[in-house]
């Protein structure tokens, strides 16, 4: 840091934050609580300004600061930065280091070397109000010296929840996905899409073999194919998605036409209508917007269209096709709340839109980056800050799109399939992915 910012309160600061840049989401929130409850912080994200000298503002951070919170992750014990930090801090001062350090740990993993005989706690695997309790909890421990409390401990009894912090947002956690039971069988095609009710209790699937076929899946470790399988189209079915209700399904096709499906009777399907035509290549992605009235649908045409569907039995076109894509658009997916769209290309990409007014669609930020093949499929959780996304070269990826204009990519690719991922779905709860592939199987994964 510069001279006129590196110089310390008389005091020093009470915290200093180290951190690895891959865990940038995490330092920001547990600063953000700790400043919040009156402390005072170092972390380099908002102190490490454009001009400091990060070598500077470390040897700050070490030498002025009552405490050193070290975030532990995988990506820290493998950061060259990070394990400067704290070795710094043990040789500066080795009689007082282990009072001065707080490992907290964000994932877990080991703590190696001199960190293992220091007490830590975890912040991973909780809730936004458990892990700043969490965290508030600790700090206090290390200042006090021990954790004993002022008042009388209560009757062990579920305590009432704190009111929830909502700014910075809490850095997701998610737990490494597995697969629950067995492949589900029956299409004699490669599956090109999944899609799950709101209840997560059914799902559907669409076939090369130009079927959609529905499943009961209220036991992912049961499932079991209900009634006989949708037939409609003249070629694949490359896109499934139920309306909110539960009660419609839509179908593309590589016919270039979408199929509406009643589907009051989950064991006895009907047609909606004559099919939506409108795109001059195959569909390829389908989906509702959460109230039902709108469908957005992607096609090889290298546009989006949204579809009017106030009245089902009537569909119309709303406005001018969404055209940001230069190549094929392989999936579309809607926020829970309505008002973002995402659409996947083959050029490797993710867009995002504003559809708050379905007239007239804006872009948001710039285009989600990263993938090594065409994005063939894109889903969001329920509450809208996770994104999957299935893509050509037999993987999935998981971001962070809490912040919209700032999306990042969470962990490591989901590997399993042996072909190509056509289609990917959440179920409400954010607990359960499905991917649908090219291999001919859909994967249940367990996320969070």
């Amino acid at each position: 840091m510069t001279a006129s910012k590196a110089l310390p309160r008389a005091d020093g600061w009470d915290f200093f934050v180290s951190y690895t840049s891959a865990d940038r989401a995490w330092a920001e929130w547990v600063a953000w609580q700790l400043e919040d409850a009156g402390y005072r912080v170092l972390v380099q994200a908002w102190d490490f300004v454009p001009g400091s000298n990060f070598a500077n503002g470390m040897r700050q951070g070490i030498d002025h600061a009552r405490w050193m919170i070290v975030l532990l992750s995988q990506a820290y014990l493998t950061s060259q930065y990070g394990s400067q930090e704290w070795q710094a801090a043990a040789t500066a001062d080795p009689i007082e280091f282990p009072r001065k350090l707080i490992p907290v740990r964000i994932q877990d993993c080991p703590r190696p070397g001199l960190l293992r005989t220091i007490v830590s706690f975890d912040l991973f695997d909780l809730n936004p109000d458990a892990a700043h309790r969490r965290l508030l909890d600790g700090v206090r421990a290390a200042i006090d010296g021990r954790t004993k409390p002022k008042e009388p401990p209560p009757f062990p009894i579920p305590s009432s929840p704190v009111p929830s912090v909502t700014e910075p947002a809490f850095p997701l956690s998610i737990a490494l996905p597995q697969p629950i039971g067995e492949p589900l069988t029956g299409h004699t095609g490669a599956v090109m899409s999944v899609a799950f009710t709101a209840d997560g209790r059914t799902l559907a699937t669409g076939s090369w073999d130009g079927t959609a076929r529905i499943w009961d899946v209220a036991d992912p470790t049961q499932a079991r194919q209900i009634g006989q399988p949708l037939i409609g189209h003249t070629r694949s079915v490359t896109s499934v998605a139920f309306a909110a209700d539960g009660r419609a399904l839509a179908t593309g096709s590589n016919d270039n036409s979408v199929i509406l499906w009643n589907l009051t009777g989950l064991d006895r399907p009907s047609r909606i209508g004559q099919p939506l035509s409108g795109h001059t290549d195959s569909v390829h992605s389908v989906a509702f917007s959460p109230d039902g009235c709108t469908l957005a649908t992607a096609s090889y045409d290298n546009s989006v269209i949204l579809w009017n569907l106030t009245d089902r039995t009537h569909p119309s076109r709303i406005g001018r096709p969404l055209t940001g894509h230069t190549r094929p658009v392989m999936s579309v997916a809607f926020t829970a709340d309505g008002r973002t769209l995402a659409t996947g290309g083959w050029l490797q990409t993710v867009l995002l839109w504003d559809v708050v007014d379905p007239t007239r669609p804006r872009q948001i930020g710039q285009p989600l980056t990263g993938h090594t093949g065409a994005v063939m499929s894109v889903a969001f959780t329920a509450d809208g800050r996770t994104l999957a996304t299935g893509r050509s070269d037999h993987t999935v990826l998981l971001w962070d799109v809490t912040d919209l204009t700032r999306p990042r990519q969470i962990g490591q690719p989901l590997t399993g399939h042996t072909d190509s991922v056509h289609s990917v779905a959440f179920t409400t709860d954010r607990r359960t992915l499905a991917t649908g592939s090219h291999d001919n199987t859909v994967r249940l994964w367990r996320v969070y």
